[in-house]
């Protein structure tokens, strides 16, 4: 790495003698940003820092999230399971998964933080700049941004009237409406009014349903008013409103090589829409429980069509999403006198959030055969149901004849933030700025997975048994209380009338659900000291400390098999009744920042800093609803870095080199029917730098670059698709049948495998080491070998990835034509702690292109943009199922090539 700075370094010297010959007066802009909560150009803030202006944002093709990370070289952004969302930044991600996991990267709204995961969802339009901050940023932002900050700057009112609006239409019927009106009310008052909308077909043809789905239809508006109350006192109101109601893909598309033992194998990636099989998964047994088959090995899934294509799909049903996001923001800026300036912020951010899924991404084509071989009188008794699916929203009724899987996530969120800070502006060396920031969340977070025998067992009235061979009596009896201790009795009719509950299930409870109720309050005092130590050179201090409080209270079940929570009486009422386990994580922290900047000349500078940060800790949601909390996480940073704008204004090149380590750093994974997030400690070290350069008055090149090594210095965990840490899978020993899998036990509802590295047995999708019930009390008594991992690279963490953008502009009589061609490059990288070579994802390439023509003499233009020009698909992250759902791999995919023509205006 130090070798790799000295070679940029010398690489920066030559740029600047070759070109300084072609070099004219062209000079780099510099951005000015308010990262500091105060005006300063990037070149003069002692942290790295990434921003784009307006014109940077259209030049890049920035419309959303996903387009930002394409940019920023070493961010990474994605959909992630129920509600949530992933990032990554220069290396180390927030990792952690749960509704009530404090984000490591904080994403915000003109300084106040809104929820990450919703930004994922949402597009951006009418900014007047976008700040990307690496490393911690608690010392002066609000909520306590651990590994970095995105900030979105949205534009205000100019006080003109004036405005201007912008048509894109491109391929898949895409339509991208923008525009902005200001209206100055009075001299004292200006408003701002933005709306967007997108509406694009889908780029993804479900094949059984015949529609195109992952299609888009946003809305969004912003009003601003800007109000100067009186020469000192100005006030800020802002209101966005954001909406989106499509058939978009969350996690879009499965990886599976069928096995009947782990349903999906460990050892190799697999084909596209391949289901696991359900013997592998809790399918098969609970196939059994309902009595719709008597063989709980049998592969229900057999004969589906597997299409193997990113592409087109085969669903049951199309997905369903809805989200609402609104931000209403109110900032007064006094300037109290020539020394002291206040700043009070509150914002009010509520969201709601819900789509629904087809989880097993395939079509079942095999009926139910039901419990009795052909030829049996009953074998004639047509095995289906109209079942009811969903219970809190998405709620729909259909018949079911074939095995099938649903999943519903549900979020409404509220979050109240106020923050008042005091900035001096002092004559001699020292200054300073100080803050109080309140922050307090109240979310409700459910997510469900459905089966097609879950819906049947819930309620033994809707069972095509009931009426010809019971007469009705399975009536008013369900759940897994009755239909498993049945079920495990053969289905003896003699044992019936004791088995019978009396209760049904709830339609929410019908499968895995979490019903996660999460309070977060954060109060904290922050601020810098900054003291001229000579006229070049600067010191900074800052400090920050953090009470926080996370209440969690969960209730998490796999139907009834794991719901202790739930009491009989409970039960009885045949009503969903919350019951929670409440968990209460109480920290407090100091953070710190300590940084030296000294100005060489007017245009360079160099700069050191290490800076603190702890992000607070939190509880582990479960299908046993037990207690299970997880440690704080401690960042450190050191970094240090230049900034300089060269050759006679031409050339701006910064870079900056970093030591990360964080311990416990939270490591997820999703084990049997929860989230397990553990603490571990990881270092982080890299290179990064951006450079623009002015060839001529109308040529220019700009580079972003990060190059970066991780590393898991401390962590043991067992691989819960892979307990025994197996390379390959073996036959049986001939006492045990000598095939890859044999049946055991009453009902043979357990299933012994062989592998390279001894016995696994599994039962209803649970895997363990030794013979198991794990509905019996006590489980699984060895659940696994925990394998080393210390050594290992970060999941979502490339060594390289950079950004290469041409721009040249054709001065004609008549007008400008600039066009401007990108190279993004994203090099390999792991998707899991594990450090799978089938689950490596491979390098990323894309090219961008924009060709605009602006005339001399008007006030219009012409756009042509095209990305991903040559539609490369990729696999954009990794999301590991357990071995309830078969370890299934679910994957997000990169988006086709898309383009259009762009038409705007303005007065």
């Amino acid at each position: 790495m130090y070798k790799f700075s000295k070679q940029a370094l010398n690489i920066s010297i030559c740029l600047s003698m070759i070109f300084s010959v072609f070099l004219n007066s062209q000079e780099v802009e510099e951005v000015v940003v308010t990262a500091t909560k105060q005006e300063k150009s990037v070149q003069d803030v002692p942290v790295s820092i990434e921003a784009f202006t307006a014109e940077d944002i259209d030049k890049n093709l920035i419309e959303d999230f996903s387009d930002l990370a394409e940019v920023v070289p070493g961010l990474i952004v994605d959909k992630a399971i129920s509600t949530g969302a992933s990032y990554s930044m220069r290396g180390v991600g927030s990792y952690g998964v749960g509704a009530a996991v404090v984000a490591s990267l904080v994403t915000s709204f003109n300084g106040h933080s809104v929820y990450a995961s919703a930004l994922t969802d949402v597009g951006f339009h009418d900014l007047e700049r976008i700040e990307v901050l690496k490393g911690p940023q608690g010392t002066l932002s609000g909520r306590n941004a651990v590994q970095g900050l995105v900030n979105l700057v949205t534009a205000r009112p100019t006080g003109e009237l004036e405005g201007k609006a912008e048509l894109t239409m491109g391929n898949f019927n895409s339509e991208r409406l923008n525009m902005v009106l200001n209206v100055p009310i009075n001299e004292r008052v200006g408003m701002r009014l933005a709306t967007a909308t997108f509406k694009r077909d889908g780029v993804i043809d479900n094949i059984h349903t015949g529609n195109d789905i992952d299609d888009r239809d946003n809305v969004a508006g912003r009003l601003s008013i800007d109000f100067d109350i009186s020469e000192k006192t100005q006030m800020e109101l802002t209101y966005d409103y954001q909406k989106g109601d499509d058939k978009r893909q969350n996690i879009g598309i499965n990886y599976c090589q069928i096995d009947p033992l782990f349903g999906c194998s460990p050892f190799t990636k697999g084909v596209i829409g391949q289901p696991s099989h359900p013997n592998g998964s809790t399918s098969g047994f609970f196939n059994f429980a309902a009595a719709l088959n008597a063989d709980p090995t049998a592969n229900s899934y057999e004969g589906v069509t597997i299409l193997n294509s990113m592409d087109r799909v085969n669903l049951n049903r199309d997905p369903d999403f809805l989200q609402t996001h609104e931000v209403s923001q109110v900032q007064i800026n006094h300037e109290i006198n020539d020394e002291y300036a206040l700043i009070v912020k509150g914002t009010y951010v509520v969201r709601s959030y819900n789509h629904l899924a087809d989880n097993d991404y395939t079509v079942g084509v095999q009926p139910f055969p039901g419990l009795f071989p052909a030829g049996h009188p009953a074998s004639s008794i047509p095995m289906q149901w109209e079942g009811c699916w969903g219970g809190f929203h998405n709620n729909f009724c259909e018949v079911t004849t074939a095995d099938r899987t649903y999943e519903f996530a549900y979020d409404e969120s509220e979050t109240k933030q106020g923050e008042i800070t005091l900035i001096s502006s002092l004559d001699g060396p020292l200054n300073f700025q100080v803050g109080y920031y309140y922050y307090d969340n109240t979310q409700r977070n459910i997510y469900q997975v459905q089966t097609a025998a879950w819906n049947l067992i819930r309620d033994g009235g809707a069972h095509p048994y009931n009426l010809p061979l019971f007469g009705g009596a399975l009536t008013g009896s369900g759940s897994t209380d009755f239909h498993i201790p049945w079920a495990l009795s053969g289905f003896s009719a003699a044992a019936l009338p004791a088995l019978l509950t009396g209760y049904t299930t709830p339609i929410p409870v019908q499968g895995y659900f979490n019903d996660d109720h999460i309070r977060i309050k954060s109060k904290a005092i922050l601020g810098e000291m900054y003291y001229d130590i000579s006229d070049q050179t600067q010191l900074t201090v800052g400090i920050r400390y953090s009470d926080d409080v996370v209440k969690d209270s969960i209730f998490s079940c796999l139907t009834y098999t794991s719901c202790n929570n739930l009491s009989m009486a409970s039960r009885l009422t045949s009503q969903y009744v919350f019951s929670p386990t409440q968990v209460i994580e109480a920290d407090d922290s100091t953070s710190y920042k300590l940084a030296v900047k000294h100005d060489i000349d007017d245009n360079r500078m160099v700069y050191a800093s290490y800076t603190t940060a702890v992000k607070a800790g939190g509880n582990n949601p479960n299908a046993q609803g037990l207690p299970d909390p997880y440690d704080q996480e401690e960042t450190g940073v050191f970094e240090i870095g230049a900034k300089g704008i060269f050759l006679d204004g031409a050339m701006l090149l910064n870079a900056a080199y970093f030591q990360n380590k964080t311990d416990g750093m939270l490591i997820s994974s999703i084990v049997n029917a929860g989230s397990r997030n553990v603490n571990t400690d990881a270092e982080i070290n890299g290179l990064e730098g951006n450079m623009v350069l002015f060839l001529s008055e109308t040529t220019s090149i700009d580079v972003t670059l990060l190059m970066a090594e991780s590393e898991i210095t401390n962590l043991s965990l067992i691989n819960p698709v892979n307990i025994n840490n197996a390379t390959s899978r073996a036959l049986l020993p001939p006492a045990l049948g000598g095939g890859l899998v044999q049946r055991l036990g009453a009902g043979g509802v357990l299933t012994v495998g062989n592998t390279d590295a001894g016995l696994i047995y599994k039962f209803a999708g649970f895997m363990c080491l030794v013979p198991f019930n794990p509905f019996a009390p006590g489980g699984c008594p060895n659940p696994g070998i925990p394998v080393d991992v210390s050594g290992n690279k970060l999941p979502q963490s490339p060594e390289l990835s950079y950004s290469i953008g041409l721009n040249q502009d054709f001065i004609g009589e008549n007008g400008t034509t600039t066009a401007r061609l990108t190279y993004r490059f994203m090099d390999e990288r792991e998707g899991t702690v594990y450090n799978q070579p089938h689950l490596k994802m491979p390098e990323h390439k894309f090219f961008d292109a924009t060709v605009t023509y602006r005339p001399n003499n008007g006030n219009w233009y012409v756009k042509l943009e095209a990305k991903n020009l040559a539609n490369d698909r990729y696999i954009g992250s990794w999301y590991l199922a357990s071995g309830l759902q078969g370890g299934n791999k679910f994957a997000t995919v990169t988006e086709p090539r898309t383009w259009g023509l762009a038409f705007g205006t303005s007065f």
